[in-house]
């Protein structure tokens, strides 16, 4: 059972980066920042960095991803997401699902 909860996480991990790794080509292929809103919503956000509702799921829940604009849940400063998207590294991310993983 431990090797295949193991192997599962290996998957899941694998599939998690593939997307991250997928985010940095994204923000190349946004649209001009001008043309971006200044709040973008979830919508916005898995359009823009084409990744799936749990994949944004687990990005809003690491603790340094940016806070929610005035509270308003599932909106976000354009800015903020993009400082944000632009700081992190792979080595990071993995860091990060780890210690989702283990809460």
């Amino acid at each position: 059972m431990s090797k295949n909860n193991n192997k599962r996480n290996t998957l899941e991990l694998e599939n998690y980066l593939f997307h991250l790794e997928n985010i940095d080509h994204s923000i190349d292929k946004m649209k001009g920042i001008s043309q971006l809103p200044l709040v973008l919503t979830n919508k916005d956000l898995k359009e823009q960095l084409q990744i799936s509702d749990s994949t944004l799921n687990r990005l809003i829940k690491l603790e340094d991803f940016p806070s929610c604009w005035f509270g308003i849940r599932g909106h976000y400063l354009r800015d903020d997401i993009l400082e944000w998207v632009k700081k992190g590294k792979e080595e990071y991310f993995c860091d990060q699902f780890r210690l989702l993983r283990l809460s």
